[in-house]
């Protein structure tokens, strides 16, 4: 005996049926949302031509998702949902239908980098079009364009026209400012949690972008969690970049792989195999956020102590500079290498100990910007500092102009031939000892260490993902030549056993 439907399906139904007629009238194309059925529709795509009737079928995380998109009341609605959960595929869905919904309007569908987002994002996208081959892509077949639902695919322009005149703006994050100067109704964000820093600059541009033109005007984000980055910040604690609140409405709602109807037992099966028990779980299986990405160090390898208990001492201050390296602007961008970090470490002398006391990061500033910037750091310093700089390239001209400009005694330091994995990794020695600590002057909560050192710990975490450990370098150069507790420095320390091994 089958079970009745509740009183929101029936509402749910009628107005399928309404909006389904009021299309019909208007020739226009019906999209409506079905229940998943995967045995009668494996694709979850339905397409009747003689009624101008698209259907997609959801499951049921991606049914709430639908509602808390639909509420109103949301800025940002997040699908979170671990791999192989129809996370693309649903976003894509979602908004072709804003797209035929309202007629006239303009949308934004963002992925990771042009290259993710052409051979993914875009690709999805245009296979959720009805028709046939329609996700082909060549220099001789424009498949979105068999489309029955679609006028024009402009490939250079990357702008996806539909027969009701709504246009789909199809970008990527590593240039999201080239869509600042648009308006839209509506936008979906794939994979934010790979956007990098630059999600938070992508937010603000957003949220002056929705008005305009016809649509919700909200946003759909679909991602899997990507350790402590921005999309953490934003979706879990609600803040912006400077750890203020957000000031939008942010829901979440969260999906587990081992729930979708479209996977086989036996993808289910090697989806548990490979990541159920591991540190990845949560995030693989389950949308949620693992502590860090990374495959070298370990959270548990940074010790912190209260700034204020570390009583009155001669502390001597080294600063470590990384200079922004922008040889490609676009991989500069997309790997976080075009900042220039400096990392202050205070060195008690008595004690031959270490401690991290303030991070800073800037992004895109000339060279001769970053002298100023520097030399502001270092006249903040209680006693003359001595400032460790990146010797290669054009740091040559970056040294001798900070000579003039900087307090203290500016040295270059040479990076040597190790790598820099081995070269990070041979300080994280260090810092799990205890001879190098992060100093707080103030703890969160919810982190458990001063929020000052958010981009350090992530990069720490997060290192050998490839992205730029630009703090993490400058730490390196700060510790060169600087005697600790148990006899050694970095400079002296490569190629011994550090845990004093046999």
């Amino acid at each position: 005996m089958s079970t009745p439907p509740t009183e929101r399906e029936v509402r749910r139904r009628f107005d399928d049926v309404l909006q389904q007629a009021t299309r019909e009238t208007a020739g226009d194309v019906a999209v409506l949302w079905g229940d998943a059925d995967p045995e009668s529709r494996p694709d979850g795509v339905t397409w009747v031509p003689e009624t101008n009737t698209l259907t997609y079928d959801v499951w049921d995380a991606q049914r709430r998702t639908l509602d808390a998109v639909g509420s109103g009341a949301n800025d940002i609605v997040a699908f979170l949902a671990g791999y192989g959960s129809g996370k693309t595929v649903f976003g894509a869905r979602w908004l072709i239908k804003q797209a035929l919904d309202h007629d006239g309007s303009r949308f934004l569908g963002m992925g990771i980098d042009f290259t993710k987002a052409r051979d993914t994002t875009f690709r999805v996208l245009f296979e959720q079009l009805p028709g046939e081959r329609t996700g082909i892509v060549t220099s001789s077949y424009n498949g979105p364009e068999t489309s029955p639902v679609v006028a024009d695919y402009n490939r250079q322009n990357h702008r996806l026209t539909l027969t009701n005149d709504s246009v789909i703006k199809l970008g990527s994050a590593d240039r999201w400012n080239r869509y600042a100067g648009d308006e839209y109704g509506g936008v979906w964000l794939d994979e934010p949690s790979h956007y990098g820093e630059d999600l938070h600059d992508l937010l603000e541009m957003i949220g002056s972008r929705l008005r305009g033109v016809d649509g919700p005007k909200t946003q759909l984000w679909t991602l899997t969690g990507n350790g402590h980055n921005p999309a953490f910040d934003i979706l879990e604690r609600k803040e912006d970049s400077d750890g203020e609140p957000l000031g939008l409405n942010v829901e979440l709602v969260r999906a587990s792989t081992l729930d979708n109807p479209y996977l086989d037992q036996g993808e289910k099966e090697r989806f548990k195999r490979q990541y159920g028990g591991t540190s990845r779980e949560q995030q693989a299986l389950f949308g949620g956020f693992a502590a860090g990405t990374g495959r070298l160090l370990t959270r548990d390898q940074l010790q912190f102590a209260d700034i204020d208990g570390l009583g009155a001492s001669n502390y001597r201050i080294h600063i470590g500079v990384d200079l922004s390296y922008v040889a490609s602007k676009r991989h500069a961008e997309a790997s976080g290498s075009d900042y220039t970090a400096a990392v202050v470490v205070a060195v008690d002398p008595t004690e031959s100990h270490a401690y991290v006391i303030d991070v800073e990061r800037e992004r895109g500033m000339t060279l001769r910007q970053s002298v100023q910037w520097l030399a502001e750091i270092a006249g903040g310093m209680p006693t003359t500092p001595t400032v460790k700089v990146e010797d290669v390239g054009a740091q040559t001209w970056f040294i001798q102009e900070a000579r003039d400009a900087v307090a203290g005694h500016v040295q270059p330091v040479s990076p040597g031939t190790q790598s820099k994995e081995t070269r990070i990794q041979d300080m994280s020695i260090l810092f799990e000892r205890g001879d190098v600590v992060l100093a707080n002057a103030d703890v969160d909560d919810n982190l458990g260490y001063d929020p000052r050192f958010r981009p350090f710990v992530r990069e720490w975490v997060e290192f050998g993902n490839g992205n730029s450990p630009d703090l993490l370098d400058a730490t390196w150069y700060a510790l060169q030549n600087v005697d600790l507790a148990n006899g050694d420095d970095l400079a002296t320390g490569f190629g011994m056993d550090l845990y004093d091994r046999d």
